[in-house]
């Protein structure tokens, strides 16, 4: 006897790429919603890293910063500091007004390579008075002998007889471009300065040591997630005292 022949009539044949049509959709559906997720949480997490950088950056940079050389500008979007380069102690015949002299004793500084432009700065209590008679230029530092251009006198005696060297102030500024650039001032052009973060504003705030506290930098980051912006604080303490 022989077998009828059977297979899928036209209908079947028409539910399945029906049934097989709505799998694929959804299955693709479900593949692109991954890969948009997956893509989110990988720029955010790139644009986290980079604030992160930033952040441990600038909390080296003011770990290390001249007691109160702070100053914030250009609505806040600046903040320049100047460095130390070196700090000790001077000595006894060191030139404290009224005493005026072009050298004086300090306590041997290891490591210390003279630039031109160095500074020795003592006893300062606001950013204005770096250009004032309480930081002078140096000369050459020998051992235990410091050597100025020309005569020196400071006129404040630091409680602590501390004494330090600086030379280039560092700026931090957002610019227009949504970018944290890295300069000598707040008015370096972008290519005389160093990107350290894009895509990203913010703002600068500084208050002044107290007898309670030292000084104290504040930074406020704005982040773009999806048009919404969220913001980063941080909070630096200025270690080094006058």
């Amino acid at each position: 006897m022989r077998l009828k022949q059977q297979g899928f009539t036209l209908i079947e044949l028409v539910i399945v790429i029906i049934v097989l049509a709505a799998i694929s959709i959804a299955t693709s559906s479900y593949i692109a919603t991954g890969v948009s997720i997956y893509t989110d949480i990988s720029e955010r997490d790139k644009e986290l890293n980079s604030t992160r950088f930033v952040m441990e950056r600038l909390r080296r940079d003011i770990l290390n910063a001249l007691p109160n050389s702070f100053i914030v500008s250009n609505n806040n979007q600046c903040l320049t500091f100047t460095p130390i380069k070196e700090s000790t102690i001077y000595g006894y015949d060191f030139p404290i007004a009224p005493l005026s002299k072009s050298s004086g004793t300090i306590a041997t500084i290891e490591n210390y390579t003279f630039s031109t432009g160095d500074k020795a700065v003592v006893y300062l209590l606001m950013e204005s008075e770096l250009s004032s008679t309480k930081a002078h230029f140096i000369d050459n530092v020998t051992g235990e002998q410091i050597t100025f251009i020309g005569a020196a006198s400071f006129p404040l005696n630091s409680p602590s007889k501390r004494l330090y060297i600086i030379n280039r102030s560092k700026s931090y500024y957002f610019n227009a471009a949504d970018e944290l650039r890295l300069a000598d001032s707040c008015t370096s052009s972008s290519s005389s300065s160093s990107l350290m973060a894009n895509n990203i504003k913010g703002s600068f705030e500084v208050a002044k040591p107290t007898l309670q506290r030292n000084g104290l930098a504040k930074v406020t980051f704005m982040l773009n997630f999806d048009g919404q912006d969220v913001p980063i604080e941080q909070t630096l303490h200025v270690n080094n005292v006058p």
